[in-house]
C-alpha cells in the first residue's frame, strides 16, 4: 500500500511539474516580468484596431468570455481613455462572473493598460492583475495586436503563481478566440 501511495504522489508531482513548465504564463521576449500573452496580425490600420477595442460596446461582438461591458463613469471620462472604469459581465442577465476594470494607461495606437479588480463568482481569483492591449504598426494597413495578463505592482504569492500557471491555459485559449474574432470583424469592416 505504501508503495502505491508513493508512486501516486510521484505521478502527481510529475504531472504538476509538467503543467507548470508548459504553462503559457512565463517569461517572454520584451517583458521584464512574467505574462500570459498572445499576438495576432490584423490586416487593418493600427488606428482602426485601437479605436475598435476602445469602444466597450464592441466587446459583445468579439469576446467569447464577456457578454457585455458597461462603462461606469462615462459621464466624466470617455470610454477607453485613462481613468475610464467599466464593469464586465459574462452573462446577459448580469449575474455570475463579473469584474471591474480601470484603464490606467493609454498611449494612442500603442498601448492600453487596465487593472482588473472586484472579481465576483470566479472559481479561482488573484489580486493585482492587469491586462494590456499592445499595438504595433507593420504598415499603413497592417498591424500586430498583443494581449497580456500579468501581476502589476505586487509580487504574487506562491498560491497566486500556481493559480496563474494553471489558469494561463484557459486565458491563452480565450485570447486566441477573441483575437481571431477581432481580426475577422475589423478586416471585414475595412472591405
Amino acid at each position: 500500500m505504501k508503495k502505491w501511495i508513493t508512486i501516486s504522489l510521484l505521478i502527481i508531482v510529475c504531472m504538476f511539474s509538467i503543467i507548470i513548465l508548459l504553462s503559457p504564463y512565463g517569461t517572454h521576449r520584451g517583458f521584464s516580468y512574467k505574462v500570459v500573452k498572445h499576438t495576432i496580425e490584423i490586416n487593418a490600420s493600427v488606428k482602426d484596431v485601437f479605436n475598435f477595442l476602445g469602444n466597450s460596446k464592441n466587446a459583445s461582438q468579439w469576446s467569447v468570455f464577456v457578454h457585455h461591458i458597461q462603462p461606469l463613469n462615462a459621464d466624466s471620462v470617455q470610454d477607453g481613455k485613462t481613468g475610464s472604469r467599466r464593469r464586465c459581465f459574462c452573462r446577459a442577465y448580469e449575474k455570475g462572473m463579473q469584474w471591474d476594470e480601470l484603464i490606467t494607461e493609454v498611449i494612442p495606437n500603442k498601448k492600453r493598460q487596465l487593472i482588473i479588480y472586484n472579481l465576483k463568482d470566479f472559481p479561482v481569483t488573484a489580486k493585482n492583475l492587469a491586462t494590456e492591449q499592445l499595438y504595433e504598426t507593420i504598415d499603413a494597413n497592417k498591424c500586430r495586436l498583443t494581449f497580456t495578463v500579468f501581476f502589476k505592482n505586487a509580487k504574487p504569492t506562491l498560491i497566486e503563481k500556481i493559480k496563474m500557471y494553471i489558469a494561463a491555459y484557459e486565458i491563452k485559449t480565450i485570447f486566441k478566440q477573441n483575437m481571431a474574432n477581432i481580426k475577422m470583424i475589423v478586416e471585414k469592416e475595412k472591405k
